[in-house]
Formats: C-alpha cells, structure tokens, sequence
C-alpha cells in the first residue's frame, strides 16, 4: 500500500498546527470610557449675524445654551505607519486613539447637530492632539488644500482617567459652534481577537481535524 498520502496529510496538518499554536491569539484591548456628568458639558453658540431692518434696528443672537453631557464610548488604541517620502522611501511609526461606538447623551445638543468626535487622535504619552482637518493627518511632501470649519480636540489619558476639551461645527456658511468639556474614567476592557487571529484559528482547527480524520493503515 501507498502511504504517502496519508503520511503528508499528517505531515501538512502537523505543520498548520504547529503554526497556529505558535501564534496564540493576539487581542486588540478597547477600553471602555463611561462619561463623569458632573464635569461634562458642552455649549451651543449659534452661528450668523444679527440682521438689521432699513431702519437700522439689529435683532441680536439667541445666548449660548449648555448641556450635560453623559453616556459611555470605546477608547481604540492603535499604531500606524506614516509616510513622509516616496523617494527615498521613508516614514514612521504614529500612536493614535480613537473613540468608538458612542453611547452618548447631550440633552438639547444632539437635536442642534453635536456629534461626539470619532476622528482620531495623536497620542504621545499621555497626552493627545485631534483636528478634523484631512490636511493635518499626513505630513506628507505633496500639497493640501481643505476650506470650513473644522473640529479638534485635545487632552490627557493616563490609563484611568481621560479629560479633555473641544470644538465641534454644524453648518456651511455661518455655522454653529459647540464647545464641549469632558471628564470620563476607564470601567472596562472589550477584548476583540483580531481578524488575522480568527483565520489562524480557522486553519489550526482544519488541522486537527485533517489530523482526526486520516484513515487508519491497511494490513498489507
């Protein structure tokens, strides 16, 4: 009888799982953020100018109005590699955050169009630096050019407690402004296997499978 067949399915099963186990699961951390109400806030401005008749009397702007902010999000922390020349090839590498899946309540904001910040964030040590401005994100040798009115955002992380301030804009010509002041605290850890994981995993079952199913010798 020919056993090379079922010898090199051992052989291959052996191998991918070997490999797999080798490469345990590497897990992406998002901590969990849950907002402290009692030191957050953000204030609407509206936006425009007061418009006058031909008489020359101006009506005035409606005042800022503040709300609470509330609620919870996911802080993302991840490592990326900048380009900053093609020729000679060069770059480095960036840590960033970035808040994900809000949960946020803010009263009366959210109605006039405040969106909580998703853009990310440059972190360098515990403190960290956002603008919505696309022409920010990549100090690259080319030009950029963007026009409006952007958000930023900025502060500190210290593994526990997040604060921070920001600008947030809703409208074209004349638009409205939100300033908002945020005190968050750390609750828990979401832990996601990363995608190549799932796919190691995947392949280290079949192994072990193709290992159960090999065929047993024939008497010959």
């Amino acid at each position: 009888m020919n056993l090379l067949p079922s010898t090199a399915r051992v052989a291959v099963a052996s191998v991918l799982t070997t490999v797999t186990l080798g490469a345990m699961p590497t897990l992406a951390h998002a901590l969990v953020i849950e907002i402290d109400a009692s030191q957050s806030s953000v204030t609407y401005s509206p936006g425009g100018f007061p418009l006058c008749d031909p008489d020359g009397n101006c009506g005035v702007l409606p005042p800022p109005q503040t709300f609470a902010l509330s609620g919870s999000f996911k802080l993302q922390q991840e490592t990326v590699f900048v380009t900053t020349s093609l020729f000679p090839p060069d770059g480095y590498e960036r840590q960033q955050i970035r808040f994900e899946t809000p949960v946020i309540e803010s009263g009366g904001a959210s109605a006039l169009g405040f969106d909580f910040p998703t853009y990310f964030a440059v972190l360098s040590g515990e403190d960290f630096v956002a603008n919505e401005n696309p022409c920010t994100w990549f100090p690259s040798t080319g030009g950029c050019w963007s026009m409006g009115a952007f958000g930023s955002y900025a502060g500190t992380f210290n593994g526990t407690t997040l604060s921070m301030t920001g600008t947030d804009y809703v409208g074209d010509f004349f638009p409205s402004r939100f300033d908002f002041t945020l005190v968050a605290r750390a609750v828990g850890v979401s832990t996601v296997p990363e995608p190549g994981t799932l796919a190691c995993l995947a392949i280290g079952v079949l192994g072990l499978g193709a290992m159960r199913r090999r065929p047993a010798p024939l008497n010959v």
